[in-house]
């Protein structure tokens, strides 16, 4: 039933005839929701999210789900969020980032409180090409039985064509610490129609797991306000996930 759901909302996004117009923002806030397919992290959880970008950012001329990244926006960012587990009860989860860009070189660091428990993300790139950053990553996670460090590299490559179409491609390879030395990638692709309409793929795999894909789907109704849909599935998993993210930006 969940991927007809996607499958219809894909359609109707593909139907969409109406491009939203580009217009200038500073401020994002958002409200998402997802259904946990690991009842080990919960069922579902509930996220706000807000982000404020220190400089305008401008939208003309690029898809609006890249236009801050285009426009190497600085930009710091707060969310809550609760998870309501399988068991009963729930759990608070705090996130606090930021990320500044210093010419062509990218830095980023994010902390996130899951019910006392840390995970730190730090972040630094360089802007090879308009649109093109690799980026070398630490990530601390205190979350688990014992603490867990990787190491990371990373790039993403956002492309423009006439017409306004775009293509966006992220990929990322890590190894943890961990008794195995845990070697894992992740990427993502997507495809923006126009401006404001996208569509993409997502792949994550780490060693002596399961690989997990997904599919997402964004639509910006309005400059202001847009909506996104995501459904992953995990193999020898019974369970899908989908979220669903809808956003306002002024």
């Amino acid at each position: 039933m969940k991927k007809t759901y996607l499958a219809v909302a894909v359609a109707a996004v593909f139907a969409a005839q109406g491009v939203a117009h580009a217009q200038d923002y500073q401020s994002e806030v958002g409200l998402s929701y997802k259904n946990n397919a690991d009842n080990v992290k919960g069922d579902s959880t509930l996220v706000i999210d807000g982000t404020y970008y220190i400089d305008v950012v401008e939208t003309s001329g690029r898809p609006l789900a890249e236009a801050a990244f285009l426009g190497r926006n600085n930009n710091v960012s707060a969310s809550y969020g609760q998870r309501d587990l399988d068991a009963g009860g729930d759990y608070d989860v705090f996130s606090l980032g930021a990320e500044f860009w210093f010419e062509d070189i990218y830095t980023a660091a994010k902390l996130n409180d899951v019910d006392g428990d840390n995970i730190i993300n730090v972040r630094l790139g360089y802007m090879l090409d308009d649109g093109f950053l690799v980026t070398l990553g630490y990530e601390s996670d205190d979350t688990g039985i014992e603490k867990i460090d990787s190491i990371l590299l990373g790039s993403k490559y956002v492309v423009t064509f006439d017409g306004g179409a775009a293509l966006n491609i992220e990929a990322e390879v890590g190894q943890k610490d961990d008794v195995n030395d845990t070697v894992f990638v992740r990427g993502q692709a997507d495809y923006y129609i126009n401006d404001s309409v996208g569509i993409g793929a997502s792949l994550r795999k780490a060693e002596q797991t399961p690989v997990a894909y997904g599919v997402q789907a964004s639509y910006f109704v309005t400059p202001e306000f847009s909506a996104e849909l995501a459904f992953t599935k995990e193999e020898d998993n019974k369970d899908d996930e989908v979220g669903l993210r809808v956003a306002y930006r002024f």
